[in-house]
Parts: structure tokens; sequence; C-alpha cells
């Protein structure tokens, strides 16, 4: 049966890394930084070795450590004017081996007031961490808003939708074992997948126009049991890349396949009714619905802003 092995899935790793046990050694009580508005963090922050997505529900860390790279969540609760970081869920991959194993969080650590987690000064995200903090720069601002009507697709308000409708975050599956969920930034797209035959962590930048969208990875860490995929991987320079514009050149679309370019993957456009779009994904073809105000799933809804 392809099944990942859960011999690794099961090994502790506590101290592996600064970023993954992230407080290990910072005492917080002498001076507690306490937040009650996380508004001013909403946004995608990087540096050259990390990337952090920062909603009012999640926050999703990637960081390398020399040959690991890790991959956190950490869901945001607010309790009175208090708001506190729970450790959800995370792993750690090894670019040598191809090999993972699952965070084994300490109790202390499962529960922190997000402010002993992140620190926002003078422009910069700090990540307190094992005695040091790692300053990330905003690449991208998140607006959170209510839920809104989004538009329906026309042939020419194509790429619009397919931006619109991207935006959020979804919760597909909230169990540890089979959790599924994605943020969705007006120009970049995060996964955070778990289940019995794959564990699959990305980040990417995306565009989009009315011929498709052009997707373009800088983190990838994926266990596929059914394509035997291994892959752990970080963008020499995260931040430099992350923040890169992506150039669309609509001749390089190919409605007949998934398109391997230099510039990223090109998704080709293929078909659309009002409350759905069809492109040309990599062996297979990805269908983008509409969301609703009602929908369930999308526990949160983000600005659209023009590129």
């Amino acid at each position: 049966m392809n099944k990942i092995n859960r011999q690794i899935i099961t090994k502790i790793i506590a101290g592996l890394l600064g970023c993954v046990v992230f407080a290990m050694n910072v005492n917080c009580s002498n001076k507690p930084n306490e937040i009650n508005d996380l508004t001013a963090c909403y946004g995608v922050w990087a540096d050259a070795d990390c990337e952090l997505v920062q909603t009012e529900k999640y926050t999703l860390l990637f960081e390398r450590n020399n040959d690991k790279i890790s991959a956190t969540l950490r869901q945001n609760e607010r309790v009175g004017e208090a708001i506190y970081s729970n450790f959800f869920s995370g792993f750690v991959f090894d670019v040598k081996t191809k090999e993972y194993e699952k965070i084994v969080c300490e109790d202390s650590q499962k529960r922190l007031l997000i402010g002993d987690y992140i620190h926002l000064k003078d422009g910069q995200l700090d990540v307190l961490q094992n005695d040091q903090a790692g300053k990330l720069q905003l690449v991208e601002k998140i607006t959170v808003c209510p839920a809104y009507e989004m538009p329906f697709a026309e042939d020419n308000t194509i790429g619009d939708c397919l931006q619109y409708w991207q935006l959020g975050t979804v919760e597909y599956n909230l169990d540890p074992e089979n959790l599924h969920i994605e943020i969705g930034t007006n120009k970049h797209v995060y996964i955070f997948l778990v289940n019995s035959n794959m564990l699959y962590c990305r980040a990417a930048r995306i565009r989009h126009n009315n011929h498709g969208s052009v997707f373009a990875q800088n983190i990838r860490l994926m266990i596929n049991a059914n394509t035997k995929e291994t892959t752990a991987n970080m963008e020499n320079n995260n931040l430099e890349i992350t923040a890169a514009e992506v150039t669309i050149n609509d001749t390089l679309f190919k409605p007949d396949m998934c398109s391997y370019e230099d510039g990223g993957i090109y998704w080709s456009y293929i078909s659309s009714v009002p409350n759905i779009i069809a492109v040309n994904g990599c062996g297979e073809t990805y269908r983008f619905g509409r969301p609703t105000v009602d929908n369930e799933k999308v526990v949160e809804w983000f600005k659209y802003k023009a590129y």
C-alpha cells in the first residue's frame, strides 16, 4: 500500500532547528510582548532563509537552517484582549536525504502569546527563537476584510477572476492526520497538506491574465507516495525571489498542455462558465470555482488589489 512511512513521521526533533522549536530558551516572563491587534503584521514577510505569511487566523512559517527546511503552521486565537499563537502542525525536511520528521512541540511552547512569537519593530518582523530573532522584510501586505461578492467569469475578466477567486484562507480539512489548508494573497499562494499518501508544504508566487496563470514556486516540500516524488527545496535567496515580479509572456501559454518555462509554470486557460474557470494544470485540468459568501470553508477573506 502506498502510504507515507509512519516510522519517519513519528521522529522527535526537539532542538533540531531554532526556527522550529522556536522559543525554547526565550524567557518571555521578564518583558511579555502583548499584542492585541495583528493588523499591522498581516502580510507576506521574508528574508534569505525564511518566509512567513501572517493572517488573522494563521501564521505559516518556512525556514532554512543549513540542510534542513521546516514548515510550521500555527493558529491564532483571541481570548479577551489577548491573542494566542497555538502550534498546529509542522515538519522538517532534510535537503540531502529527502527524509522528513514531524515537529513535536513541547507543552510549554504549544500555546504562546502571539507577541512571544512575532514582534513588529521598525518595519521588520522579528521571529523570536532561541535567544535570537530573524528580521523579515514585508513583501506583500494583506488586508483582511468581511466576505464579499466575487465577480463572475466572462471572456474579458478571466485573469481578474483567477486572482479574486483564490484570495483568502480556505480550511478544506482540519484533521491533523488529514490536513489541508490553503492561503492565497494577491501575489502568492500557500498550501499545507498532510494525508496518508502525501505531505506537501509550498510557497509560490502567482500572476494571472486572460490567457491563464503563471505559477512560480520558491519553496517546495513534497513527499508523495503515489508519484514517488521527494523534494525539499527553497530558492537560494528566498527574499529576492519571493519579492520579484512575475513577467507573463503570452506566447508561452499552450492551451493543450502545462508549460514549464524559466519564469514559472504556465497554466493555460481552457474554458469557463460564470462560476468555474478551467486551466491546463500539470497532469490534469485545474478547475477554480467562484467562492460565495456563505462558503464555510473560506474562513478569511482578503481585499483584492490589482497588480
